[in-house]
């Protein structure tokens, strides 16, 4: 099997591949009450010692001295340890062995697809706390998994590409002006006058565009990873193409105001 990580913390193995069970309770936090001599105390755990020990299994080893003192477990054990710890460490612990193999050079391909499947389920959720949607979670955790594992299951699945749910194209300010023929600064007053943003000052000195309630149909805001000064996240606005129908309205707008201007100006 290949190396073992858990939260940052290498799993050693005894030369019967036993599973040190005091590098899982460093993992699990090192609190005291999760000591594996702890756990042993408990009569569930004697027992299935005892039981997987009449299949002929090394199931448990404890050494007291030399340079690799510890207690040592079979992976059985190690389950059973980890859910008398918690449900999530036993989950964390479950996934962790099932990457593990994945890694493996020779992984029967039976296991495979529902390795993967197991992990793309922990990856999106954690795409999903970093707020992603949809797409974009689903994108996320597949690089996630082919990174983790090496398995691609996009490929697998013979899926080149994604539907945009929302099937329009997101832009900055700068690339919607493109198509309009104007500078990003020109068509971020232009949406202002739209009244789908406005200027906000945040700080003495400091200004930058917020969308207001109006805007919000047509905005999708990101957080880009940076940070300002004070801690917060730095946000860009993007902006769906279908913005294109109020910019055009107020374009009719201003287009049918014309001839009165220039009747008004006439008539002084």
């Amino acid at each position: 099997m290949s190396t073992l990580m858990i939260a940052g913390i290498e799993i050693h193995q005894d030369h019967d591949g036993r599973f040190s069970l005091n590098d899982f309770h460093k993992a699990a936090g090192g609190e005291a009450r999760h000591k594996p001599s702890e756990w042993m105390r408990v009569g569930q755990a004697q027992e299935l010692v005892d039981e997987i020990g009449k299949a002929g299994i090394p199931a448990l080893r404890i050494v007291r001295g030399g340079r690799s003192p510890g207690t040592y477990a079979c992976k059985e054990l190690v389950y059973a340890y980890a859910m008398w710890v918690s449900p999530t460490f036993s989950l964390h612990v479950i996934r962790s062995f099932d990457s593990a193999s994945a890694n493996d050079a020779v992984i029967p391909q039976e296991k495979r697809l529902p390795i993967a499947a197991d992990n793309l389920d922990a990856a999106k959720r954690i795409a999903e706390s970093f707020g992603l949607e949809g797409n974009q979670a689903l994108l996320s955790a597949n690089s996630m998994v082919r990174s983790a594992i090496g398995i691609d299951l996009m490929e697998m699945a013979g899926v080149k590409r994604l539907v945009n749910e929302a099937q329009e194209l997101n832009y900055l300010p700068t690339e919607l002006g493109a198509k309009f023929g104007m500078s990003g600064n020109s068509m971020n007053k232009l949406l202002a006058q739209c009244g789908l943003q406005h200027h906000v000052t945040y700080k003495p000195g400091k200004k930058r565009w917020e969308v207001t309630p109006d805007g919000k149909e047509f905005a999708v805001i990101t957080d880009t990873g940076k940070k300002h000064s004070d801690g917060k996240p730095v946000q860009q606005v993007l902006w769906k193409e279908s913005v294109a129908n109020p910019l055009k309205r107020l374009a009719e707008k201003l287009q049918a105001e014309i001839p009165e201007v220039v009747a008004h100006g006439l008539s002084r």
